[in-house]
């Protein structure tokens, strides 16, 4: 792994601690400098039960949630728009391509990972934030990779909630990620708010059970310019 230059394009705060969070901690180790851009507030989100906060704060909270599990995993550049939770669609995507290519440009990364098409778990605005990374990535012309997210059909069977799933022989780049499932056990932590999704998609975590947390990260190559 020798990129030093790394952007990640999310939709929501907690987003990067799900899918990749030890990949993350993996590049920071390594001393790549890392953006994570995520393009809404996670405001129309779940509070928790019993609730964190109120759903008036639930914006403000997964910012500061955000800021700490970025802290956490090693993420040197937070960029946060607000285009609206779970509206997406709803804003003209012309102007999210443009705000991403805009980052594109300023940073200039070497890789840049985000969601494939189907959102892993088939959200919406997962799947927004996949066309307007790949959109945004085709119209720079210095030399980058974009990676997808997947989760090969093998493991499949590991996941606690229903995911959508690729073949094996899309998986062009897996990541151990062994030795940082306590920085991924420690961000899930942060995202407190969201503790009922955590509890749903790794059961044991919050509990201090992160040993049954992921071993490996894994990427499909979708451009290489």
């Amino acid at each position: 792994m020798s990129e030093k230059n790394i952007l990640y394009c999310f939709a929501h705060p907690d987003d990067e601690t799900f899918t990749c969070g030890g990949t993350i901690a993996r590049f920071h180790s390594l001393g790549a400098k890392q953006t994570l851009y995520c393009a809404t507030h996670g405001d129309a989100g779940k509070t928790g039960n019993p609730p964190v906060c109120s759903k008036e704060e639930l914006g403000h909270v997964r910012t500061q949630e955000l800021q700490e599990a970025a802290q956490i995993l090693g993420i040197d550049n937070l960029i946060l728009r607000d285009f609206g939770d779970g509206r997406l669609k709803d804003q003209p995507f012309s102007r999210l391509v443009e705000d991403i290519r805009s980052v594109l440009e300023q940073i200039r990364p070497e890789l840049v990972i985000t969601f494939p098409p189907s959102g892993i778990s088939g959200h919406q605005d997962h799947k927004v934030i996949q066309k307007a990374t790949l959109a945004a990535v085709e119209q720079i012309s210095f030399p980058t990779k974009i990676y997808y997210i997947v989760i090969p059909e093998s493991i499949a069977k590991l996941h606690a909630r229903a995911v959508h799933t690729v073949p094996d022989a899309y998986v062009s780049r897996k990541i151990d990620v062994t030795a940082y499932r306590d920085k991924i056990a420690q961000a899930l932590k942060a995202h407190k708010t969201q503790h009922l999704s955590v509890e749903r998609a790794f059961p044991g975590v919050l509990e201090g059970d992160w040993t049954r947390l992921r071993s490996e990260e894994y990427y499909q190559l979708v451009i290489q310019k």
